[in-house]
C-alpha cells in the first residue's frame, strides 16, 4: 500500500517531525482534544513528537491530513477509525473526505470490518460516520482524558459488505 493518498482537496501522508508544532497546537486546543478518547490535555510539543515517533514504527495506517502543504488534522485505522481536525478547519468536509479515503484503503487491504465511535455529544463526528455507512453497535461510559469528564461513547461498525453495497 502507498504511504500517501490524495483526494479531491486533500493529501494524506505520514506525519513528519516538522509537523509536531502544528499538531501540538491543534490538539492542544481543548475544543479538539475533549472529543478524543486517547489524548491528554494539555497536549505539548513532546506529546506530538512521541505520537509521530509511534506512527513511524506502527503499521502505516495513520496519516496527516493536509490541505496543500498545511497539516489540518490526522486520521488513522491502526486500531479503529479515528480522526481529528484543527478547530479552524471544522465544517469544510475535510473529515468526511479523509475518512472516505481511509475506509477505502482499509477494505482494499482485505479487512472484513472497521470499527469506530464518538462521544454522543459530538454530532459532527456522528454525521461523518453515518455518512460513511457505519451503524451503531453498543454504548459504554468512557472518560475523556483531556477533561476527565465521563461521556457516553457510541461504538459503530462498518463491514466490507456494507461498504460495497453503497458504492
Amino acid at each position: 500500500m502507498t504511504d500517501h493518498m490524495t483526494t479531491e482537496r486533500l493529501t494524506l501522508r505520514a506525519p513528519r517531525t516538522e509537523d509536531a508544532a502544528a499538531i501540538a497546537s491543534m490538539v492542544g486546543d481543548l475544543e479538539v482534544s475533549r472529543w478524543l478518547t486517547r489524548v491528554p490535555h494539555p497536549y505539548a510539543l513532546q506529546d506530538a513528537q512521541e505520537f509521530i515517533s509511534r506512527v513511524a514504527v506502527g503499521g502505516g495506517n495513520t496519516f496527516a491530513i493536509c490541505v496543500g502543504t498545511q497539516v489540518v488534522g490526522c486520521i488513522g485505522t491502526e486500531v479503529q477509525l479515528g480522526y481529528w481536525l484543527g478547530k479552524n478547519h471544522w465544517g469544510r468536509g475535510y473529515a468526511s473526505e479523509a475518512a472516505h479515503a481511509m475506509v477505502q484503503r482499509h477494505f482494499a487491504q482485505g479487512h472484513a470490518e472497521l470499527q469506530s465511535g464518538y462521544f454522543v455529544e459530538n454530532a459532527a463526528s456522528r454525521h461523518v460516520l453515518e455518512k460513511l455507512g457505519f451503524v451503531r453497535t453498543s454504548q459504554e461510559q468512557s472518560r475523556s482524558p483531556a477533561t476527565g469528564d465521563c461521556h457516553v461513547l457510541q461504538r459503530m461498525v462498518l463491514t466490507q459488505d456494507m461498504w460495497k453495497a453503497q458504492a
